[in-house]
């Protein structure tokens, strides 16, 4: 004969709210089950107490704390096969003071991984305010930030996930290449289960495309980034120029406002390896066009077309020229943007995020700025090519103890700040949202004209490759503003890594 254990309060015990006595045999839901279940042989278990509580003592009646009774029980009536449990409602009482949170779940920590370090920008701000929003949501779940700058960052996740990575529960990371690599070693955790048809009803179609891979989606998008020249107008109309449309007036800009005193015409930030390649990226987009170096970095077709070759003697011309300042290694990300906003830069290159940085800026000594997408070498060139696309999420540790709460919070937090990026200047959202566009920062509106018309983007080199190739990439790139560069190698360089993760 099988058990079933009732484990309850004055329900179970079957507690007559208007006699306030105890329900006979027959009317009480527990012999009304025993009755149900004589023909299959269970025997059902009357465990039901009145004032029972789930985790809280009775200041009043000993012998009332759920947790504490059950084990002792199931070793008195063992064998139990199965068991029914409705506690709850008494510790709710006001002499307890504590909400269902309390004694529904223990806190879960989630170790969350992420880049976003800078406490002046309007995505650090925005990413912690999620935090603390999802925080008070869950009472249950306090999570744990672990930042990191963008390059240490990269080093620290592929080195974590070059072993268990047991201090990670969500991180972010870029798709499709980097997550390729993960999502081969069994390192990453699909969402398909978690992902509800309400969820993807709010997904702009077609977004989630750099996220799936053999039929399993690993993270929800963001937002869509396009890498632009953003240009000080007020330093082209001092050198007598106009915003460039094509190369060869790249060229003829920059000399100009290389004569500027102090005025550095094109701030690459260079320091930051990524940068550098996203330079050469764009002159490469330019002379080839978005399909041939799609198909270039897949190891579809060999990295010899002339047109790589092309672009990075155009970096080197860029350098030689003095249009990209006298080290255009020397100095980051944060370096060029601080001589952006102090008017020393006429034109810096890097992505829409900027837009925000720059309208959020205090005492910035730019008023005027115009955003463009990289020129074109040519009028056969296809200038809605553009560099950029929905590349990075946060995505979940397959080897995390708590899945469910993971893949909540990464959902979570990869909808937030979506929905934030048109608000903050910071990106394309790939969620449907409402936005006031009196709310937008004004240089984003402009980026969002511009957005409007382009057509197919190839994302950063070093999140489509493998994370060999990406360095030899990267270093490569960095060598054409070394001024000793070897064209010749650089293209050997960079085939023979794309050959090798083959």
């Amino acid at each position: 004969m099988k058990q079933i254990l009732c484990f309850g309060d004055s329900n179970t015990w079957g507690y007559d709210g208007e006699s306030r006595e105890r329900l006979p045999w027959g009317v009480r839901w527990t012999s009304l089950l025993q009755e149900k279940l004589n023909k299959e042989k269970y025997r059902v278990i009357e465990e039901g107490l009145c004032g029972r509580t789930t985790v809280f003592e009775d200041p009043l009646r000993d012998g009332r704390k759920g947790t504490a009774l059950l084990p002792t029980l199931l070793e008195t009536h063992a064998q139990v096969d199965v068991i029914t449990l409705m506690l709850g409602t008494n510790d709710c009482k006001t002499v307890f003071g504590a909400s269902a949170t309390v004694f529904a779940a223990d806190t879960v920590t989630l170790d969350v991984w992420h880049q976003f370090t800078d406490p002046e920008s309007a995505q650090t701000q925005a990413f912690e305010a999620a935090v603390e929003e999802y925080e008070k949501e869950h009472e249950n779940i306090k999570i744990e930030l672990h930042g990191l700058d963008t390059e240490s960052y990269k080093t620290k996740i592929s080195t974590e996930f070059a072993s268990s990575a047991s201090g990670v529960d969500v991180f972010y990371y870029w798709a499709p290449g980097k997550l390729k690599q993960l999502t081969d070693a069994d390192k990453v955790l699909p969402l398909n289960d978690y992902v509800t048809d309400d969820i993807k009803s709010r997904i702009k179609e077609g977004s989630t495309s750099n996220f799936e891979l053999d039929g399993n989606l690993y993270a929800l998008p963001i937002d869509s980034y396009m890498m632009c020249l953003f240009c000080n107008k007020d330093l082209f109309d001092q050198a007598g120029v106009e915003i460039p449309t094509t190369y060869d007036e790249l060229i003829t800009a920059g000399e100009a406002l290389a004569k500027l005193d102090g005025v550095t015409p094109l701030a690459i930030g260079a320091k930051d390896a990524w940068l550098a390649g996203a330079l050469y990226e764009s002159l490469a987009l330019r002379e080839v066009g978005a399909s041939e170096v799609q198909s270039a970095l897949l190891g579809e077709t060999e990295f010899t077309n002339e047109g790589f070759k092309k672009a990075a003697e155009d970096v080197v011309e860029l350098y030689d020229k003095g249009i990209l300042g006298k080290n255009p290694l020397e100095d980051g990300e944060a370096e060029a943007t601080a001589d952006f906003l102090n008017g020393k830069v006429a034109m810096q290159l890097d992505g829409s995020w900027f837009a925000g940085t720059i309208d959020n800026a205090e005492d910035s000594a730019v008023k005027d700025v115009e955003v463009i997408t990289f020129p074109v070498v040519s009028d056969e060139q296809d200038a809605a090519d553009y560099a950029g696309g929905a590349s990075a999420s946060f995505f979940v540790n397959k080897n995390t103890d708590t899945p469910e709460e993971s893949a909540d919070f990464a959902m979570y937090i990869s909808e937030k700040m979506g929905e934030q990026a048109l608000e903050i200047g910071t990106g394309f959202p790939c969620w449907n949202t409402d936005v006031d566009t009196d709310t937008i920062s004004p240089t984003f509106v402009k980026l969002m004209d511009l957005y409007d018309g382009v057509k197919t983007g190839v994302q950063n080199w070093d999140g489509i490759i493998n994370a060999n190739a990406a360095a030899v990439h990267l270093e490569q790139a960095q060598s054409l503003l070394s001024g000793s560069a070897d064209i010749d190698s650089f293209m050997t360089a960079h085939q023979d890594a794309i050959s090798a993760a083959e």
